[in-house]
């Protein structure tokens, strides 16, 4: 059953592995999205794992729920567009990012109701979703704030609505394929792809959005490292970020994937409580 099968998109930096955008991707210049660099002590010295978040203010980001849960227990994020050069140690961890100018988060909240599982069909019983609060203004976006949803927006789509997902990370998998954690390559870099909206009818699609994740027809897909990062749907009147990575059906990434829908009337009120 699907629901055995999800897949979290936070990733891990054991044997220097993290993932990112696939299939038919784009070098992407989204300033607002950033790569979370999540440590598990609040000095920053042990790196648990790294995703992705956007900008909503100058100083609120969301991020998926499910990169802020312990062992997260502080939370460092940049804005460059890659490829983001990184230090191994003897021991083979990513040690160091060499970015541009790194934001240190002042806190961060997980959704309330979040149930921080993969168990049965108990993940889509919630949002998948959380926020940093970051101690200072990003340089460039001091008065920005993003382009959220009305309530229940995205039902009024249509399937196969052209949708773009954005993430930091490795970006195609080679073989062998039985262990995700070994089989992927690329750059730590900003990357976008386009992907269509499935039908909206299964259990959890008041509270998440499914869409593709293929390769073909010049379409890409999410996979490890690309939690957080916003699906955004363009029209004439600008861009709009609709949803939040969440998870995978599966450890290869393909078929479909699951993101935190932004239209749903709780979870607006909640991130809106950080607005104020």
């Amino acid at each position: 059953m699907i629901f055995l099968l999800l897949v979290a998109l936070c990733s891990s930096l054991v044997n220097n592995t993290t993932f990112g955008i696939t299939g038919n991707y784009t070098a992407d210049s989204t300033g607002y999205v950033g790569v979370v660099v999540l440590f598990s002590d609040t000095d920053r010295t042990e790196l648990r794992g790294y995703a992705t978040g956007f900008l909503i203010s100058s100083r609120v980001m969301i991020t998926a729920g499910h990169n802020l849960i312990e062992p997260t227990a502080a939370v460092s994020v940049c804005f460059d567009d890659g490829p983001i050069p990184y230090e191994i140690d003897e021991e083979g961890k990513i040690v160091d990012f060499d970015a541009d100018k790194i934001y240190e988060a002042d806190r961060f909240e997980v959704y309330p109701k979040y149930i921080p599982t993969l168990a049965g069909n108990q993940e889509f019983a919630t949002s998948d979703i959380g926020i940093i609060i970051l101690k200072e203004e990003v340089d460039g976006f001091t008065d920005f704030h993003l382009l959220l949803p009305e309530e229940n927006f995205a039902d009024t789509l249509s399937a196969k609505t052209d949708l773009r997902v954005i993430g930091y990370g490795l970006q195609y998998q080679v073989t062998p394929k039985k262990n995700p954690e070994n089989s992927w390559v690329g750059t730590v870099s900003r990357n976008s792809a386009i992907v269509q909206l499935v039908n909206n009818n299964f259990a959890g699609g008041d509270k998440y959005l499914k869409l593709t994740a293929n390769n073909g027809q010049d379409r890409g897909g999410i996979t490890f490292g690309d939690s957080g990062g916003p699906v955004i749907y363009s029209s004439d009147e600008g861009e709009m970020v609709l949803a939040v990575n969440a998870f995978v059906s599966s450890d290869n990434c393909r078929g479909v994937s699951y993101h935190t829908r932004l239209d749903v009337q709780q979870v607006q009120e909640w991130i809106n409580g950080y607005l104020e």
